[in-house]
C-alpha cells in the first residue's frame, strides 16, 4: 500500500512508518522562529501551488513547526508526522531547506487525486548526506545562459540536495566575464553571445548562498584559450598563429593571469575554492617556441609536460597565497600537484588511487558516469566522443568505484558536468531532467539504500503526480 514517506527522493537514511495519518485539510498553520523567517515564503508558495492555504502563526504548537536542532549536522534533517502535527528539524538552514523539499514531494503525492481525502502518513524520517561535496558544473562558456537560467539551475540543484555549483566561465569559444582587463573579449562568442557583468556574477553568488550552495568559479588555463589569445596574441607562443595555449616561457603570461584571477577572487569573495582548469593543453606550440624551450632547459625539465606542471603549480601557489584552495582537472599533465590542490577526476577511474598517496583530495566526475551533455539514449543526436548516459548508468555509478576502503579519506564527492558545445540555453533543463534525480540519489543517499527499481517506483510516482510541473514552477519562484 502506498505511503507518502515512499515519495522522498533522494531516499532518506532512515524511515520509520507508523500507523495513522494526518489529513492534509488539517494543515492550516505553521510556526517558524524569528531567525528562520526566510522559510515562511517558501512554505506559503509551496502550499499555494497545491491550492492550500497555510498561514504563519506565533503559536509554537502550530500544525507545522520548523526548528533548528544543534544535535544534527548542518545538512541533516528530521521529520515527524503525527495525526495532528508535523515537526521538521534541521541542523542548519540547509537541513531545513532539504527537509522542506522532501515534504513537498510527500505533499504532491498525497494530493495526486486532489485535496479530498488526502493524507500524510504518520512516521519519522532522519536524513544526512553521504558526501559533503555534491556538485554540478555548468558550462556557460560555450553556450551562454542568462542569469535567470543559471538561477533556475541553482534552485533545481538545491531542491535535489546538491550544494556545489562549479561555474565554467571561460573556454576557447567564449569569455563570459566582462572585464576592463580584457575588453577585447566582450565580443568573443563563437556559439552564442553574452557576458556577465561583475554585478551579475555577484548577484548569482548571493542567490546561490541563499540556497546553501557554494560557487566554484573556473577560468581555464593554460589551454582552452583560443579566443583570448586571438584577441591578445602577445601571450601566445607565436602571435601570428596564436593557437589555444598560453606561452609558458613568456614571463608576462603569468603576471597577466594573476591579474585575471585576482579580479575573479574579488568578484567571488566567499568562494573558498577556485578552479584553474588545466586539462587538454597540447604541447606542439610549446615544443616549437624558443621561449618555452629556453624555460624548459633553465628549469631542468625533461619535457614540456614538466614545464606545464611547474607553471600550473606556480599558479596554484598564487591562489593559496590569496587564502583560497586551488582546483584542477585531472590528467592535467600526469604530474604531481601540492597536496592542498583538489583534483577533479574526469577521465581515469584509477586517478584517485594515483593521487591519494600525495594527499590530494578528489572530486569524482568521470565522464561516462556524470557528463550530462551525453545522450540519455542513442536516439538523441550525439557526437563521436560521447557515450550513452542513461538514468540507470548515473544511478549505479559510485565515486569510490570499488575502492571505498582505500579512498574514504580522498574522495570529497561526485560532480556532474553539463558541457554545452552541443547544448544551447533552451536545452539545459531538458538535459538535467529527469536524470538529475538519479544523480541526486547517487550523491546523497547511503550506498546500502540504493535500489534501482525502488528509485524507479518513487520517480514514476512523483512524475505521475505532476512533480516536474511543480519543479518548473518552483525553480523560477525567486
Amino acid at each position: 500500500m502506498f505511503n507518502t514517506f515512499d515519495a522522498v527522493l533522494p531516499i532518506p537514511s532512515a524511515i520509520q512508518k507508523h500507523d495513522g495519518a494526518m489529513p492534509v485539510s488539517e494543515l492550516k498553520t505553521f510556526h517558524v522562529p524569528e531567525e528562520l523567517q526566510i522559510f515562511s515564503d517558501e512554505i506559503m508558495r509551496t502550499a499555494a501551488f497545491f491550492g492550500l492555504r497555510i498561514l504563519p502563526s506565533p503559536d509554537p504548537d502550530a500544525d507545522l513547526v520548523l526548528k533548528l536542532n544543534s544535535g544534527l549536522g548542518a545538512e541533516a534533517w528530521f521529520m515527524r508526522i503525527d495525526p495532528s502535527s508535523i515537526l521538521i528539524e534541521g541542523g542548519g538552514k540547509a537541513g531545513l531547506f532539504y527537509a522542506l523539499a522532501a515534504f513537498s514531494q510527500m505533499l504532491i503525492t498525497a494530493l495526486i487525486k486532489g485535496p479530498a481525502g488526502a493524507v500524510l502518513n504518520c512516521g519519522t524520517a532522519c536524513d544526512k548526506p553521504r558526501f559533503g561535496w555534491r556538485g554540478l558544473m555548468l558550462d556557460s562558456a560555450r553556450h551562454f545562459q542568462s542569469k535567470e537560467t543559471v538561477k533556475a539551475v541553482i534552485r533545481l540543484m538545491a531542491h535535489f540536495r546538491l550544494n556545489t555549483f562549479h561555474w565554467h566561465l571561460t573556454d576557447g569559444q567564449g569569455w563570459r566575464i566582462a572585464s576592463d582587463l580584457v575588453p577585447k573579449l566582450s565580443n568573443l562568442a563563437a556559439l552564442s553571445p553574452g557576458q556577465y557583468t561583475p554585478d551579475d556574477l555577484r548577484e548569482v553568488a548571493e542567490f546561490a548562498g541563499r540556497h546553501n550552495i557554494r560557487i566554484i568559479p573556473e577560468i581555464d588555463i593554460p589551454g582552452h584559450s583560443r579566443g583570448l589569445l586571438a584577441a591578445y596574441p602577445q601571450y601566445a607562443c607565436d602571435p601570428a598563429v596564436p593557437g589555444k595555449e598560453f606561452c609558458l616561457g613568456n614571463p608576462e603570461t603569468k603576471e597577466f593571469l594573476k591579474k585575471i584571477f585576482a579580479e575573479l577572487l574579488s568578484i567571488f569573495p566567499d568562494s573558498p575554492i577556485i578552479h584553474l582548469g588545466g586539462d587538454e593543453a597540447e604541447t606542439a606550440h610549446w615544443e616549437n617556441c624558443p621561449r618555452c624551450k629556453a624555460a624548459m632547459q633553465a628549469g631542468g625539465f625533461r619535457n614540456m609536460r614538466e614545464l606545464e606542471n611547474s607553471f600550473m603549480v606556480d599558479m596554484t601557489r598564487f591562489i593559496v597565497e590569496q587564502g583560497r584552495t586551488p582546483m584542477l582537472w585531472g590528467t592535467c599533465s600526469g604530474q604531481t600537484y601540492p597536496a592542498d590542490t583538489i583534483i577533479q577526476s574526469w577521465l581515469d577511474i584509477r586517478e584517485p588511487l594515483r593521487v591519494a598517496p600525495n594527499g590530494n583530495k578528489v572530486v569524482y566526475s568521470v565522464h561516462n558516469s556524470f557528463y550530462f551533455d551525453y545522450p540519455a539514449n542513442l536516439s538523441e543526436p550525439f557526437e563521436t566522443w560521447m557515450f550513452e548516459l542513461s538514468e540507470r548508468g548515473i544511478y549505479m555509478a559510485d565515486p569510490y568505484v570499488i575502492w571505498e576502503d582505500r579512498l574514504k579519506d580522498t574522495i570529497l564527492g561526485p560532480e556532474a558536468c553539463l558541457w554545452t558545445e552541443t547544448v544551447p540555453e533552451w536545452r539545459v533543463m531538458q538535459k538535467l531532467l529527469p536524470r538529475l534525480a538519479a544523480y541526486s540519489e547517487c550523491a546523497w543517499s547511503p550506498a546500502e539504500k540504493k535500489d534501482w527499481h525502488g528509485f524507479l517506483r518513487r520517480k514514476e510516482l512523483l512524475e505521475a503526480a505532476g512533480y516536474h510541473d511543480f519543479l518548473k514552477e518552483n525553480i523560477h519562484m525567486r
